[in-house]
């Protein structure tokens, strides 16, 4: 009798265990169904202090912008600090009306200090030196010629962003590509779409060689949107300049992110 009271015991128990394992088995996925690790905050999340260095022609001084606010790095400024990563954002505009890539070298040594201290390195330039080639090529411009002079402009961004490496290596450099407001001086050239993608394209092979760099195309912001011009329809306005901002947040937060 105590035998098959004990192989009875045994049998239940047996049974228990199955049940158990049986149960852990279903459950499992259910307890691995919390918040993804994404969208989790670490305990040592602490808020970033940003220093941005904004350096280049007039679209980063703010030519144009009717309401004075500095242009599309003051609307930059402003998009970053709403940002749940971001604490403070400090701003040291470094932009001149007229500037071509061969005087931002000596607008780098002037400001070394700032340039080892940015975070972020914003440029606009390219617009006046292809305006230089038109005021000087006037009656005789060509594709060609823009492009020669392309490929001696990428030299010089080469040197300028190695120069900008050496002193900061961990700076996200972000450059603002060209847009076509030039439709009056240079209707004579029915390529000027193809010149500005050229342009462009060119400027992007350079920063491909570079660490933390992030090229922001604005031409198609800008394709037949003369309302986006201020009154001299070469410069951006408010809004042409809220648009660059946009473009120039969206670009620096996926670098924020990675």
């Amino acid at each position: 009798m105590k035998k098959w009271v004990m192989i009875y015991l045994i049998s239940l128990l047996c049974v228990a265990c199955s049940a158990a394992e049986a149960m852990n088995a279903v459950s499992t996925p259910f307890r691995q169904m919390g918040l993804p690790n994404r969208l989790t905050i670490p305990n040592d999340f602490v808020p970033k202090d940003l220093n941005i260095l904004a350096m280049g022609d007039s679209l980063t001084e703010g030519v144009g912008d009717g309401d004075h606010n500095g242009g599309y790095v003051s609307d930059v400024k402003e998009k970053l600090l709403s940002y749940k990563g971001i604490r403070s954002v400090n701003v040291t505009n470094l932009g001149k009306r007229g500037l071509r890539i061969s005087q931002l070298n000596d607008m780098i040594r002037e400001n070394e200090q700032a340039v080892q201290e940015a975070d972020v390195i914003l440029i606009t330039i390219g617009g006046n030196d292809v305006m230089k080639i038109v005021r000087s090529h006037l009656f005789d411009l060509t594709y060609s010629l823009f492009e020669k002079k392309q490929k001696v402009f990428a030299i010089k961004l080469h040197e300028l962003i190695g120069t900008l490496r050496s002193l900061n290596p961990h700076a996200t450099i972000v450059l603002i590509g060209l847009y076509n407001p030039f439709s009056s001086p240079l209707q004579a050239i029915p390529e000027i779409d193809k010149v500005i993608d050229f342009w462009n394209g060119g400027s992007k092979e350079v920063l491909r060689q570079y660490d933390h760099t992030v090229f922001v195309e604005i031409k198609d912001l800008f394709d037949n949107r003369d309302d986006l011009l201020y009154s001299d329809q070469f410069h951006p306005n408010e809004q042409g300049y809220q648009l660059i901002a946009e473009r120039v947040y969206q670009q620096l937060l996926r670098s924020i992110q990675q």
